[in-house]
């Protein structure tokens, strides 16, 4: 009998460190991907990290659907600007743009750019990105 709870214990304990562990990825990914906009696109940068941008312009919204459907690679910019999101910055939604070449010294990635915040803010900077998602609600 005392066996019996000791295995119920054990297993309740690790179905709730299961959900605990899967509720902050989510948690984590919702809160990297923050957008005010009803259209906006998740950027994924060589390294892995993704961001939310909020394009405003049309052209740049076509663009990067464009993107998504293809599956390529090209730099996604915009100014910078600080952000309550995980990274603690965005790309400026009415500058967001999307390059094949741009200038070495604008290219970044979305890490970097967090962990050098100061030196970025109010400053154009490229991400070489892939489009992972595409939302138009």
């Amino acid at each position: 009998m005392k066996r019996s709870y000791v295995l119920c214990a054990i297993s309740s304990l690790i179905a709730l460190t299961v959900v605990m562990f899967y509720w902050v990825r989510y948690s984590d990914m919702m809160f990297m991907l923050k957008h005010n906009t009803d259209r906006w696109a998740v950027i994924t940068d060589r390294e892995g990290s993704q961001i939310a941008v909020e394009p405003m312009n049309d052209t740049a919204w076509i663009q990067l659907t464009e993107l998504f459907q293809n599956k390529s690679t090209r730099f996604v910019g915009g100014i910078v600007e600080a952000y309550g999101n995980k990274w603690g910055f965005r790309l400026k939604p009415e500058n967001v743009r999307v390059a094949e070449f741009t200038a070495e010294v604008l290219q970044a990635n979305i890490r970097y750019v967090s962990e050098n915040l100061d030196y970025w803010l109010d400053t154009w900077t490229y991400i070489s990105s892939t489009v992972t998602e595409t939302h138009l609600q």
